[in-house]
């Protein structure tokens, strides 16, 4: 596995994810309409229940496209990164055979899961399209529960220069969704109570490979740094 890098915009952002953890963040796919049958995905998407995002881009070696996440980046180990479960994006086109062949399966899967549903007014059951967990247990729709389980890792080609790995909340997370990113933040920092167990991925120094900086800012970040991540080695960029 190649190293992960997690960028953020400033030295604050980087020193806030050291101390409290990463925030799940419960960003949309924008693939429904690709995949899917027609269905209201207004509200919330399948699985939008919190993940974070990470790039193989080489350390330090920020394209244009990552740039606009920030400047400055956390680089986890591989260690970690195996024990949360990270999973290689995969990135769906628009149109094509492989697009084709996906919508075909979703399709099968989505109607297989509709048809299992014995009270269509039942909220809990309606949970069921799109939430993979309720989709097993509650309706017995296995294929559907696992297509859920693809799509939360895929994302749409337009963004396959991020080179994106990708952690998802292991719990369904319902408190997530259409929560701007400022609040996520302002949530987790610190998190209280039960927010350091579902909002957050604590992480710990030997967790952490390097730290992304741009040189102008490097004496700054360590004076910033928390004592316990001073020996973490700094991966100069250019201002």
């Amino acid at each position: 596995m190649k190293m992960l890098t997690h960028y953020t915009n400033s030295i604050k952002g980087t020193v806030n994810i050291l101390k409290n953890g990463f925030a799940w963040v419960a960003n949309r796919r924008e693939l429904t309409n690709t995949l899917f049958p027609p269905h209201d995905y207004s509200k919330r998407e399948p699985q939008q229940f919190g993940m974070v995002s990470f790039t193989e881009t080489q350390p330090g070696k920020v394209q244009k496209e990552i740039n606009a996440f920030g400047r400055y980046g956390i680089t986890v180990s591989n260690d970690w990164a195996i024990q949360q479960n990270v999973q290689r994006v995969t990135y769906v086109e628009n149109e094509g055979p492989v697009t084709d062949s996906l919508r075909s399966i979703f399709k099968i899967g989505y109607h297989d899961c509709k048809a299992r549903i014995k009270y269509p007014d039942d909220a809990a059951w309606q949970m069921a399209f799109e939430n993979k967990a309720a989709a097993g247990a509650i309706a017995g729709a296995a294929l559907w529960a696992n297509l859920l389980q693809l799509y939360e890792y895929m994302e749409s080609a337009q963004f396959a220069s991020e080179r994106e790995w990708r952690i998802v909340h292991p719990a369904p997370n319902y408190n997530l969704a259409n929560k701007p990113l400022s609040k996520v933040i302002k949530d987790v920092s610190p998190p209280q109570g039960w927010g350091n167990y579902l909002s957050v991925v604590k992480v710990k120094p030997e967790d952490i490979e390097a730290i992304i900086c741009p040189s102008s800012g490097v004496e700054k970040m360590k004076k910033e740094l928390p004592a316990i991540f001073s020996t973490v080695r700094i991966i100069k960029t250019e201002a």
